[in-house]
């Protein structure tokens, strides 16, 4: 059946690339195999990413909580009581006088402080404190503008405690001082040195509230609670120089994300992921159309110019019905039956740039060879 062909057309057909394949015709009786065009698989891939990557976005903000800043009230409120313990004296039976009254200084052995102090939200809070007492004594002028002498003790050192999935905090204590020896203090400085001065002891106790790792607040202040005891006189009065905390704040909570449904989570990220699967093959895809010239193309141009005289060029594809289809791999057994049988060589354009069809037709006979785009691209462009 074969018929050699001139040496220029041999050279010819070696110079062009010759197709692997990979399409097997169907026999007469059995069914054809569905071929999607290039335009309809970009289409089915553009709607099927959009679907994917909405489907997963409304999955995803169904599985999670999201709470936005808010603020949540607060009040805190503090006592503080003292009880001033007497020396033994001639005059006063009882051992101690009560908060708010006049006292003698000379008769003076201690002072009890007693701290109490109440931290409350609106909701069970996570939150930590830490809190101390601290001691300033202070020798100004009579005037109490400029200062000669200062010094800082540590009455308590810091504590912590916290607050666990509750709505309340309280926290108190009590602490004596030891008013003839910080009066005594003030007295030697005076006589010292001979200055006119005014000589104090004030107490502090310093609380701290901060935000820690289970809480979602913005949270960290302090709140002070001070007593200011009069030094170096015959008589003091201390109920006038105490400051307690008593008022109402609110509190910033953070912006949180919570897990709502761990399904719904989970086939959220899985069809995001398909999607971003699906959006690179269309990518892929859209890249085959900026390409001018793809394989395909140059190779169907190159047979059609090289061999115009043997193509026939048709825009109606014969009917394979009760036909019997004899597939051909490569274009040279297409010129040899030319040869032989003295029939045309029909080209038809299956799908522009992607699929065509060169086929001789004898009797009910068909010789058929496919040629895709996607057997010459290869992996590079692989559809």
């Amino acid at each position: 059946m074969k018929k050699t062909i001139n040496k220029e057309e041999t050279k010819n057909v070696k110079k062009a690339k010759e197709p692997i394949v990979t399409e097997t015709i169907t026999p007469k009786n059995t069914k054809k195999k569905l071929y999607f065009s290039f335009s309809f698989r970009l289409i089915l891939n553009i709607v099927l990413f959009l679907l994917l990557l909405i489907s997963g976005t409304i999955l995803l903000n169904n599985s999670l909580k999201f709470e936005n800043e808010q603020f949540v009230k607060y009040n805190e409120k503090s006592n503080l009581d003292y009880r001033v313990y007497l020396l033994k004296n001639d005059f006063y039976e009882q051992e101690y006088l009560g908060k708010d009254m006049l006292y003698v200084a000379s008769l003076i052995d201690k002072i009890r402080l007693d701290f109490n102090y109440q931290f409350e939200t609106e909701d069970n809070e996570n939150l930590d404190f830490d809190y101390s007492i601290i001691g300033k004594l202070s020798i100004t002028n009579p005037e109490g503008t400029r200062s000669y002498f200062e010094k800082m003790y540590t009455l308590l050192d810091k504590k912590q405690t916290n607050m666990k999935d509750t709505n309340l905090q309280t926290i108190t204590e009590t602490l004596d001082i030891d008013y003839g020896y910080y009066n005594s203090l003030a007295n030697s400085f005076k006589s010292s040195y001979g200055v006119e001065a005014e000589s104090k002891l004030t107490v502090y106790m310093v609380i701290n509230k901060k935000n820690n790792e289970a809480s979602n607040f913005k949270l960290d202040n302090n709140s002070i609670i001070n007593i200011i005891i009069p030094l170096s006189q015959r008589a003091i009065d201390i109920k006038l120089d105490y400051q307690e905390v008593n008022q109402s704040s609110e509190i910033v909570k953070k912006q949180d994300v919570t897990v709502r449904n761990t399904i719904y989570l989970a086939i959220a990220i899985t069809l995001i992921v398909v999607s971003l699967a699906v959006m690179i093959k269309s990518m892929r895809l859209l890249n085959l159309l900026r390409n001018k010239k793809s394989e395909y193309d140059k190779y169907i141009n190159k047979i059609l110019k090289e061999y115009d005289r043997l193509v026939a060029e048709t825009t109606t594809l014969i009917s394979f019905k009760d036909k019997e289809i004899i597939k051909v791999n490569k274009f040279t057994e297409l010129l040899d039956l030319h040869d032989n049988l003295q029939l045309p060589i029909m080209y038809y354009s299956v799908t522009a740039h992607q699929k065509a069809y060169f086929y001789i037709n004898h009797n009910n006979t068909i010789y058929l060879m496919t040629i895709k785009a996607t057997d010459l691209e290869g992996n590079k462009n692989k559809i």
